[in-house]
């Protein structure tokens, strides 16, 4: 891929967090202020299926551009090139958490429940584990592959990086669920929720 096509998809990728996170965090901000459960389910829920349709994206176009990561033929870089675009892709996860999943469940306040704090603490907990399980894959993408096998080897820590973080996630709403009635009663209530427990992460 030329170098111009790397700087377009780079741009794309951009604007499309810019868009995400625009759009979720464009309500109003409840940090730190007690709210209805069913207001925090309903944001909290439309936060996390945002940042996981992010992620989608990305994993679709690192999958697209996995065959670039063959074995180099001394021309412009194959499997360099491929290497690239797997560190662009955790590089806009990364964005992605931080701007979208985790801005957006600390602006979506604290559930008026008995347990509400511990509720949001532990969707907090998640995205700030996601943001450093992603960080660490990054940081395994920094030694340039010496061979094919190698460029193909460095798909997986970000691949399960982005997998783990989807399936935690699921856990930390069935966790925030079983804490307190009130808090279930309003996710199993949100339409956002609902929706977001029909998709396999």
């Amino acid at each position: 891929m030329r170098w111009w096509a790397w700087v377009l998809v780079i741009l794309v990728g951009w604007g499309v967090i810019a868009g995400v996170s625009a759009g979720v965090t464009s309500g109003r901000d409840h940090t730190g202020e007690i709210v209805r459960p069913a207001k925090w389910a309903q944001a909290v829920c439309g936060t996390t299926g945002a940042w996981e349709g992010e992620l989608e994206a990305i994993r679709d176009e690192i999958s697209k551009n996995n065959y670039a990561a063959r074995q180099n033929d001394g021309g412009t870089g194959d499997s360099a090139e491929g290497n690239i675009s797997i560190r662009e892709g955790v590089d806009r996860a990364i964005r992605a958490t931080t701007d979208v999943l985790q801005e957006g469940i600390k602006r979506a306040g604290i559930p008026d429940a008995s347990q509400g704090e511990a509720a949001s603490a532990l969707l907090r907990s998640w995205a700030e584990q996601t943001e450093a399980n992603l960080r660490l894959a990054k940081a395994q993408l920094k030694v340039k592959p010496q061979s094919s096998a190698e460029a193909y080897a460095n798909l997986g820590p970000p691949v399960r990086a982005l997998a783990i973080s989807a399936i935690q996630g699921r856990a930390a709403f069935r966790s925030a669920a079983a804490l307190d009635p009130e808090i279930a009663d309003a996710l199993n209530g949100s339409r956002n929720c609902r929706d977001l427990m029909r998709e396999a992460p």
